[in-house]
């Protein structure tokens, strides 16, 4: 059995300043606040220090992955690779190439005969707000210019993942952050939840499935089909091969397939 603890910057230090320090450490600690669970992942947020100086975190731990996280991981990174170093590294691309996303700090695997048994993530809290939370609070007394303006700053920055050939099989727009910047008037958006984002992806038809997602995740509560349409041109731009009517057509199929599997959450 191997285990590693890997660190950013000089977060080893800070860690250990609570008592972590080993794979188990981290993995076991108990002293949090859940925020979501399913049969094989868990997202936990943390919070250190005093009222002043309380820096908070959220911690995913991932155990005994099927076969398909194994296998998609190996395919991804071409090599084995446990979950949360696969998300380390695909928060380490997105911010690289200037794309937003939750900073991660260190994570950790326990591995045997090289294959995953558990790992964890932990990923500094963005000083934003989920776009589905800003949505239901915000958006009705919104002018409709401020409404197109973020859709637009929306469209671009899928666009600039897409042209990177990075796929986003989990966009839906609660994956979506945004911070109001009031000092250009403009609005900084992040994307989280990188654990299935895919490299090397250039058939457009996946892409066009990433769209179908988030398209399918905005409300007609709170976007209507002519934003949705500015969306759908701005994602285009001037440099999209094809037409927008045949875009359409295809964006309309997965919204629909998606819609008959799925019910969509309130906000």
């Amino acid at each position: 059995m191997m285990e590693r603890v890997v660190f950013a910057d000089s977060w080893q230090e800070f860690f250990a300043e609570f008592g972590l320090r080993l794979f188990d450490d981290f993995f076991c600690y108990a002293y949090c606040e859940k925020v979501e669970e399913n049969r094989r992942r868990n997202v936990v947020r943390l919070a250190f220090g005093s009222e002043s100086d309380r820096k908070v975190f959220f911690l995913k731990r991932f155990h005994h992955p099927h076969f398909k996280n194994i296998f998609f991981t190996y395919r991804n990174v071409g090599h084995f690779c446990s979950q949360a170093a696969c998300e380390w590294h695909n928060a380490k691309l997105l911010l690289h190439n200037g794309i937003k996303t939750y900073r991660p700090v260190c994570y950790g695997e326990q591995i045997k005969c090289g294959v995953e048994r558990k790992s964890f993530l932990i990923t500094e809290k963005l000083r934003s707000q989920c776009f589905t939370d800003f949505v239901a609070q915000n958006w009705s007394p919104l002018a409709r210019s401020q409404k197109e303006k973020i859709l637009f700053a929306l469209a671009k920055l899928i666009r600039r993942v897409h042209d990177l050939n990075i796929g986003m099989p989990d966009l839906f727009l609660w994956h979506i952050f945004i911070r109001e910047d009031f000092s250009s008037e403009d609005y900084q958006l992040s994307i989280i939840d990188l654990d299935r984002m895919s490299r090397n992806v250039k058939n457009r038809n996946k892409k066009v499935k990433d769209l179908g997602k988030l398209l399918w995740s905005m409300s007609p509560k709170y976007f209507d089909n002519e934003l949705k349409d500015l969306f759908v041109c701005a994602y285009m731009g001037d440099d999209w091969m094809g037409s927008k009517a045949a875009l359409d057509r295809r964006i309309r199929r997965r919204v629909n397939v998606i819609s008959r599997r799925r019910k969509l959450r309130s906000y």
